[in-house]
């Protein structure tokens, strides 16, 4: 398995798609949302079409967070490349429908991309 590291995201080839997760932290807040969007923009604007974003390991996001993950969304709907969330777990999936993101972003579950699956990816 190849795995290429950023400063704060995990890159990961699986078929055609990127899968990405944060490293170090199971949190996407205001120490660190500014950086991982612009890791996630320059996977965007340098050849990516699919990003899957594996939040698993995720426990909290905060504003900035969702922030930087609504502005992602944006950009890639305006590069036509698929920005799409994965594995979220119930308490992450609450906060994304408290704030009312559920219907905005493109959320999978654990049943689309088993763990699996995504360690077979290099």
């Amino acid at each position: 398995m190849k795995t290429t590291e950023r400063q704060l995201l995990s890159l990961k080839k699986l078929d055609n798609k990127t899968v990405v997760s944060l490293m170090h932290s199971d949190r996407l807040n205001v120490l660190n949302s500014e950086q991982v969007e612009n890791e996630l923009m320059y996977l965007l604007y340098n050849g990516t079409k699919t990003i899957l974003f594996d939040i698993s390991d995720m426990k909290f996001i905060d504003s900035a967070g969702f922030h930087a993950l609504l502005s992602v969304h944006i950009d890639a709907k305006l590069k036509d490349v698929k920005f799409i969330i994965i594995n979220t777990n119930e308490e992450i999936y609450e906060l994304i429908k408290l704030v009312d993101l559920d219907s905005i972003f493109d959320i999978r579950s654990k049943s689309d991309f088993m763990q699996e699956d995504l360690k077979k990816a290099s």
